[in-house]
């Protein structure tokens, strides 16, 4: 094979042939290559949108969770299920009505318990037990705790001639009555009632044979109390009974801030 040679005239023929081409080439391709950093620049930009809208998100659930609710809802849940399997100590109700206030559930107007109160009474008074059954398995499920949940699930099985159903609420609610006496006397605001729900606090003072005839707001070191004139209609005894209510003021607050 013979190797070819170039003279100083081929070369400078085959090196304007190459620029040229070159040329026409690298002219050719400009609006490609515009259009493929035009795509590029467009993707990043989408790219960068969709980090500052994660880096929000992750700032507005940094300023949501105020509170822990993944594992105060963990801990309650952990609570009703030795409650349900009937291994619960005394301590047990003291921690469930410490915990529920601080879970994602906790209403402090209950007003779902509310309505679901009303509605196993009226079945009460017409003796529908299996209604009745319903509306308190409606509180129960939203409010453990709820001592008008297990008064009426209580009565209802006990009517019902289901006497180890009635037996359990009966003690569960015997349970969360004395949990409330163990977080004070109630006599005066350095002594106050632990109380979660203002449908709670009317039911104590009812289960204990008294009536509310009036209500109004205190604090006691910073905190809010409800000082409730109770009356008990055979006796005539009256009395005032203080309640702390900081779980319910509390979580008013979170609310507001958690919404901002």
């Amino acid at each position: 094979m013979h190797r070819r040679t170039f003279s100083p005239r081929h070369l400078f023929s085959l090196c304007f042939i190459v620029c040229f081409s070159i040329f026409v080439s690298a002219c050719g391709s400009t609006p490609s290559t515009k259009g493929t950093a035009q795509t590029s620049n467009q993707a990043q930009s989408k790219v960068d949108a969709e980090k500052a809208a994660l880096a929000k998100q992750q700032q507005e659930a940094a300023k949501k969770q105020i509170l822990n609710y993944a594992k105060a809802d963990a801990d309650y849940r952990a609570l009703v299920a030795k409650f349900r399997s009937g291994q619960a100590s005394n301590g047990d109700y003291d921690a469930i009505t410490r915990v529920y206030p601080l879970t994602s559930n906790y209403n402090p107007y209950a007003s779902a318990e509310q309505t679901q109160k009303l509605v196993a009474f009226e079945h009460m008074e017409s003796k529908q037990w299996d209604a009745c059954l319903r509306a308190t398995d409606i509180i129960l499920n939203e409010n453990f705790t709820s001592l008008t949940g297990h008064y009426g699930a209580m009565v209802c099985h006990y009517e019902q001639g289901q006497q180890a159903q009635g037996e359990f609420h009966n003690q569960l609610l015997d349970g969360f009555i004395d949990a409330v006496w163990r977080s004070g006397d109630g006599r005066s605001p350095a002594t106050a009632f632990y109380i979660t729900s203002s449908n709670d606090l009317y039911a104590f003072v009812q289960m204990h044979g008294f009536i509310v005839t009036g209500q109004s707001l205190v604090y006691h070191q910073e905190r809010p109390m409800d000082a409730i004139s109770v009356e008990n209609p055979e006796t005539g005894e009256e009395a005032t009974w203080y309640f702390d209510v900081t779980a319910q003021f509390r979580r008013g607050i979170l609310d507001d801030l958690e919404a901002r």
